[in-house]
């Protein structure tokens, strides 16, 4: 059967089909060069992979398939100030919201022919929390959130279609706010628009945009607890006398961690003659059970 490629649901129920072999995983400099950047000037961007979701109003789980929560799914999205003149961003999400894990990471990059790298953009870390502030539970939940920052937030010349009186809108979005329009434009209306000329102006990228990359993070696997070892390194203590060793104690030597001691004064030898051990005797039988029993278990 040919390979169709992979389909990835969107979140207005749509579904982007990609090409065999086609997986979305860019770097963090991709990101911010090849997607947030373009989408801060309102220009084409190179696939609409990235849908447009506002995660203030949707729970992680809502918004990003199964298939994709291990790996990640990538939004974009509009930052919001939590109050009315101030600096802070609104974190409320769904039925809880996100709290930042961690510093900011910064996000360099390297032009074609440049010496030096230059600071593009900034990575934070953010995990869920389900609930209220006071009694939020930590989730699983994760998000990576992409901004511009540096050299990403200097103005970039475009050519602009201006308006009738010469002058370009604040945003620089000329085109956009044609779009929106356009329903209620006449036939001469559109026609001057499209003839309006172009100019080369400097617009400012718009900031409050960001790129979300939300995902699911991996249970970790629980603490496994070595018991102390009894004793020296390398040997393990039975306390109770089995057979004939000496002080009431047998000791079972570590043979793949240290050699055996053969010394016969060492008080703590066990020296066993193998002629006297035969079939269907006390000392056969019991060491059998030194072998499968307790003890030896203890020893490993």
């Amino acid at each position: 059967m040919a390979n169709t490629g992979l389909s990835i649901p969107m979140v207005n129920g749509a579904t982007i089909h990609l090409l065999p072999g086609f997986r979305f995983r860019p770097t963090d400099d991709e990101l911010v060069i090849k997607y947030l950047y373009p989408r801060a000037f309102h220009v084409p961007l190179p696939c609409a992979i990235i849908t447009d979701v506002d995660i203030h109003h949707h729970n992680p789980w809502d918004i990003v398939p199964v298939a994709e929560r291990e790996k990640g799914k990538h939004f974009f999205t509009r930052k919001e100030v939590k109050y009315p003149g101030s600096r802070r961003s609104n974190r409320v999400a769904g039925n809880g919201f996100w709290r930042a894990a961690g510093s900011e990471v910064p996000i360099y990059y390297k032009p074609e022919g440049a010496a030096d790298d230059m600071l593009v953009g900034m990575r934070r870390t953010l995990v869920f929390h389900y609930g209220k502030s006071r009694s939020a539970e930590r989730t699983e939940w994760a998000m990576h959130e992409f901004q511009l920052a540096g050299a990403g937030l200097l103005p970039h010349p475009m050519m602009r279609r201006a308006t009738s009186n010469g002058s370009e809108p604040p945003c620089g979005c000329l085109e956009a706010t044609f779009a929106k329009k356009s329903d209620g434009l006449s036939a001469t209306l559109r026609a001057k628009r499209d003839s309006a000329p172009l100019m080369r102006i400097m617009v400012e990228p718009d900031s409050s945009w960001v790129i979300c990359c939300i995902y699911k993070k991996r249970q970790r696997a629980p603490p496994v607890v070595i018991p102390p070892v009894i004793g020296d390194v390398g040997e393990a203590i039975i306390p109770h006398a089995i057979g004939d060793a000496r002080e009431g104690q047998l000791h079972f030597i570590d043979f793949l961690g240290q050699p055996a001691r053969n010394d016969p004064s060492s008080p703590h030898s066990c020296t066993i003659d193998p002629s006297s051990l035969e079939e269907g005797s006390d000392e056969s039988a019991g060491d059998g059970e030194y072998k499968d029993g307790d003890g030896m278990n203890e020893a490993n």
